[in-house]
């Protein structure tokens, strides 16, 4: 994974997890006042649900391939370009998160040691409790792989036995409800996102759920006993360290707010099934949202693909509600240029994609809806390597190119795109062949993996230009059977690269029926050294 994904990952979640803890503050203290502190604690269900949900795959949606009906390849001297300048900003950011998650885990681990060392000596009693040494922040449940309860020195002689049970009580629910680990995971958290003050405040506040989701709990078992825990809160003593995986009475205990919970009526049966459902349903319904809003992952609607080495392209028709729009894209990228013509219904998705010679994997997706005042809206997502570069959305008049280009952050690869749709009339034919006079399914062969043939030495350096027409014979596989050199100006000067190179060239064979036959197909091909370019351009006929 690259840096520059990494970013990307990073600030996805960071984005999902602010909005659920967002909404789990705004939720905590009503539903605390409605269903009780359980139901605040299982609110913050929301965080874990949210993270999984934009970790998942994007969701899949229907993609409307596309067919090559012009190719157009650039190529002329061969000219050594410089070293392309490479941002460095993404790696230098990862290398800046990096540090600070250290440094947190470093803060985090001191915080750890220094409760523990400040607990003196721990001895293990014969009821399975340790004892300790010191008094302040215990007892306590900690430990992460071998969870035990601690308790402070002279226990006994501190608490009557009332409150002894109670205490104990308290600690075990801790136990059993696995809050240890729950609290390793804040603390993984808080590493991972320390520069997100949002986050970091409502870990804080998830552990003072968690305390008063424990009362709650020892109050509904005992619930006589509630001066007697309340009496038991108060002698207990407060730790000046925190510590980060465990479970214990802290400098910034909640303590009032504790004893004040203690006034209010446990949770009943039916409160109980609400909250449940509640926090559950909350947490799907906000996972789903977060799921469903990432960029979607375009699937190809045809089976049949060909390939080429600019892009994958098919063969397609698409149908469905409402207006049918045919769409001209014309893509420039790197010196090749591709056009594309689609159709597709209001709303469906359509996606292409083209690799460029400096190893950049460009795609793109684009939806088309009707707008007021005869208007269309083109709205896309352009992607490099998967790094989502652009987010454009267009306002364009039907029939009217509009143009975008993008580049890689490292500037070393560019891609244009000029994008005209018009709507088409109830009808009309999807594809229809050159030169055919009725809309049946036939296609000619059509451009696939043409690389350009290579211009001759003796002419680059007389300067010659000229052109070839070559006549090609293409099987239903694809191949180039036979090459005939139909025009050549001037003779006997760019004929033999012309057929050498197109002996080499792969092509998408004519269909008919379904079915790939044979066919032929002129190419073009004009050298220009005055542009210092060779253009190319295709013209299918059928055989």
């Amino acid at each position: 994974m690259t840096s520059t994904e990494i970013l990307a990952l990073l600030l996805k979640t960071t984005l999902a997890s602010s909005a659920a803890v967002a909404l789990a503050l705004i939720l905590r203290r009503p539903l605390r006042r409605w269903l009780g502190a359980s139901a605040a604690y299982l609110l913050w269900l929301l965080l874990p649900a949210t993270l999984l949900a934009v970790l998942l795959p994007a969701p899949r949606v229907a993609a409307v391939p596309m067919r090559v009906s012009e190719v157009a390849v650039q190529v002329g001297q061969a000219v050594v370009a410089g070293p392309a300048e490479i941002a460095h900003w993404p790696l230098w950011l990862c290398c800046a998160w990096l540090a600070g998650g250290l440094l947190m885990a470093v803060h985090l681990y001191r915080q750890q040691r220094s409760f523990q060392r400040g607990l003196g000596r721990l001895s293990q009693r014969d009821d399975g409790l340790w004892q300790a040494q010191a008094v302040a922040g215990l007892p306590a449940a900690m430990g992460l792989l071998r969870p035990r309860i601690v308790l402070p020195a002279g226990f006994e002689q501190r608490y009557l036995p009332i409150e002894q049970q109670l205490v104990l009580l308290h600690e075990r629910v801790h136990l059993q409800r696995g809050d240890i680990a729950i609290n390793a995971l804040l603390a993984l958290l808080q590493c991972l996102y320390w520069f997100n003050p949002l986050l970091l405040f409502a870990l804080r506040c998830c552990r003072e759920d968690q305390e008063l989701s424990c009362d709650e709990r020892v109050i509904a078992q005992m619930s006589g006993a509630r001066r007697s825990y309340g009496e038991a809160m108060l002698k207990t003593g407060l730790a000046a360290s925190p510590l980060p995986v465990g479970c214990h009475w802290q400098n910034h205990h909640p303590l009032k707010e504790r004893i004040a919970m203690l006034k209010r009526p446990v949770p009943g049966r039916k409160q109980w099934c609400a909250m449940l459902v509640l926090s559950l349903g909350l947490s799907s319904a906000f996972g789903y949202t977060a799921w469903a809003a990432q960029p979607g992952k375009a699937v190809s609607t045809s089976s049949s693909t060909s390939t080429s080495t600019s892009s994958s392209s098919s063969t397609s028709t698409t149908t469905g509600k409402g207006t049918v729009y045919a769409t001209f894209v014309e893509a420039t990228l790197e010196g090749t240029r591709q056009r594309f013509e689609l159709q597709q219904s209001a709303g469906t998705p359509f996606s292409f994609s083209a690799s460029s010679d400096k190893g950049v994997q460009w795609a793109a997706e684009f939806t088309l809806q009707p707008a007021a005042d005869g208007m269309l809206t083109l709205k896309g997502t352009l992607k490099a390597n998967g790094d989502l570069i652009s987010s454009p959305t267009l306002l364009i008049k039907p029939d009217v190119a509009a143009g975008i280009e993008v580049s890689t952050a490292d500037g070393r690869s560019t891609w244009a795109l000029e994008l005209r749709s018009i709507a088409l009339a109830a009808g009309d034919p999807a594809i229809v062949s050159a030169g055919s006079g009725k809309a049946e399914q036939v296609t000619l062969p059509n451009a696939g993996r043409m690389p350009p043939p290579s211009y001759p030495r003796a002419a680059i350096d007389s300067g010659t230009s000229g052109k070839v027409v070559l006549r090609i014979a293409v099987d239903a596989e694809g191949r180039a059977t036979d090459v005939v050199v139909a025009e050549a100006h001037p003779k006997g000067v760019f004929e033999e690269v012309s057929i050498a190179a197109a002996r080499q060239w792969r092509f998408t064979p004519a269909m008919k029926d379904g079915k790939p036959v044979a066919g032929l197909i002129r190419v073009p091909i004009s050298f220009d050294m005055d542009e210092e370019e060779m253009h190319y351009t295709e013209t299918q006929s059928r055989s």
